[in-house]
């Protein structure tokens, strides 16, 4: 804590007494990519800020429960010297609640900043005073891009299910926003322990990422897919390079859904 307050004041100091830029810093290079840090608000909500960094443009955003994008920002980004410290500047900031409702924003930030390996330490908020933006000390993280793959739900078994006579099925999974339905028209079963092959698949996924899914069973093909039907699971999974997960959402109902990265 008081290598923080020490920061802090070493900060405050800088940008109260260097108005003017100085010497160039080192390339942007070193901060491409994208950077994370996971903070609470004063209500007590869990948050993330990300920033992206390429070339000389920066996109920051704000993510709540769920990753739900709270806030969009996007502009230009430059290195310059305050005095002996790095700072980096936001400039020509366009900011909304997502990418497709940016407004100009007559504001830039300036921030001090160190540089360790993967850590990106930046000291926001200490160039002016701003309406609901607190000063603050944020250790950003570099977030390992992994590279997209794609994900294949192999099979859905039945181990058992509330349906008494011939039943049909319908599968929607969504990662990333993205659905992919599976259903094959006129293709029934008349029995519970039954493995079927789904080989549905979803592209641009990674490890680590969440799969939510819909599952619906009834007696008429028409309804299957459709919002009145006899019986419907939700549930989700966490994407793995090779997986499976059981689910029973009913007494009389249990499966187990398979899948793989490829």
């Amino acid at each position: 804590m008081n290598n923080t307050r020490q920061l802090l004041s070493l900060a405050a100091a800088v940008l109260l007494l260097s108005n003017q830029p100085g010497l160039a810093a080192d390339d942007l290079e070193t901060l491409a990519g994208k950077w994370s840090v996971k903070k609470t608000s004063e209500q007590g909500q869990d948050y993330t800020q990300t920033i992206t960094i390429k070339k000389d443009k920066f996109v920051f955003q704000i993510l709540g429960a769920e990753d739900r994008l709270v806030l969009h920002a996007e502009g230009d980004v430059k290195l310059d010297k305050l005095g002996p410290f790095d700072a980096v500047h936001f400039v020509n900031i366009r900011a909304g609640r997502s990418s497709s409702e940016l407004q100009d924003v007559e504001d830039d930030h300036v921030s001090i900043y160190r540089l360790e390996g993967d850590t990106w330490t930046v000291l926001a908020n200490f160039d002016k005073a701003r309406e609901r933006q607190k000063p603050s000390l944020d250790v950003y993280r570099r977030v390992q891009m992994l590279e997209p793959a794609t994900l294949v739900i192999d099979e859905i078994e039945m181990a058992d299910t509330p349906q008494s006579a011939s039943w049909f099925l319908c599968l929607e999974a969504t990662v990333g926003g993205v659905t992919q339905k599976y259903h094959v028209e006129g293709k029934g079963y008349d029995k519970n322990q039954v493995k079927i092959p789904v080989a549905l698949e979803l592209s641009k996924t990674s490890a680590g990422q969440k799969c939510s899914f819909k599952v619906q069973l009834d007696d008429v093909e028409e309804d299957v897919c459709g919002e009145d039907v006899d019986n419907r699971s939700t549930g989700e999974f966490t994407i793995s390079d090779k997986g499976e997960q059981t689910f029973k959402p009913e007494d009389n109902w249990r499966y187990t859904v398979r899948w793989h990265l490829k």
